[in-house]
C-alpha cells in the first residue's frame, strides 16, 4: 500500500524554505500597492486633473508614471499649463463631452486646442516640444509603438524587441539553402 508520503516527501527545511519565500513575495506586493496608494493620495491636484483630461483625449490604457513626467515636461514648457488644463476640463464638465472625437470640434478656443493637441502628441510620441527644445518622457511606453504593438516592434537595437538582448531573432525570410 502505497501512501501519499511515498511519492510526495517534503522536508522541514523545503517546508521553511517555501513559507519564508511566500511570505517575503506577499509582504513585497503589499509593500507595493500601500506606496502606489500612498502616492496617488498625495498626487497634485494639478497631475490628477491632468490624468483625467488625457483619459478623455486619449483612449488608451494610460500610465500613471508617463503622465506625472509628460505633466511636469508640459508645464515646464508652457507658461499656466495647469490653467489650461483646468479650462479644458470645464470645457469638457460643461458641455458633457464624451469624447476626443466630439471635443476637437468643439473646441473653438484655440490656445485650448492646440493644447489638447499638445497632450495627445506627447502621450504618442513620447516627446514634449517645448522652447528649450525637445524632452524624451517616454520610449517603451510612448502611444505609438502600443497601438501597433500586434504587427511591430519598438525601433531598437535588440533584434527581437527592446530589453530582450539575449533573445534570437526571427529571420524575415526563409531563406533556401543550397
Amino acid at each position: 500500500m502505497t501512501s501519499i508520503y511515498t511519492t510526495f516527501k517534503i522536508n522541514r527545511r523545503g517546508l521553511l524554505l517555501g513559507m519564508s519565500a511566500l511570505a517575503t513575495a506577499a509582504s513585497f506586493v503589499q509593500s507595493r500597492g500601500a506606496v502606489a496608494s500612498a502616492e496617488q493620495a498625495h498626487e497634485p491636484d494639478g497631475v490628477l486633473r491632468f490624468m483625467l483630461v488625457s483619459k478623455l483625449l486619449v483612449p488608451h490604457e494610460l500610465d500613471p508614471f508617463v503622465g506625472h513626467k509628460i505633466h511636469n515636461a508640459l508645464s515646464d514648457s508652457e507658461e499656466g499649463f495647469d490653467n489650461t488644463v483646468t479650462a479644458l476640463q470645464d470645457f469638457i464638465m460643461k458641455n458633457a463631452v464624451v469624447d476626443v472625437e466630439h471635443l476637437m470640434p468643439a473646441l473653438t478656443d484655440v490656445a485650448l486646442k492646440n493644447s489638447a493637441l499638445k497632450i495627445i502628441s506627447a502621450w504618442y510620441s513620447g516627446v514634449v516640444h517645448g522652447k528649450s527644445g525637445d524632452r524624451v518622457v517616454a520610449f517603451e511606453e510612448a502611444l505609438m509603438f502600443k497601438v501597433t504593438n500586434d504587427v511591430m516592434t519598438i525601433p531598437s537595437y535588440a533584434k527581437s524587441a527592446p530589453n530582450a538582448w539575449n533573445a534570437t531573432a526571427v529571420p524575415l525570410l526563409n531563406m533556401p539553402s543550397f
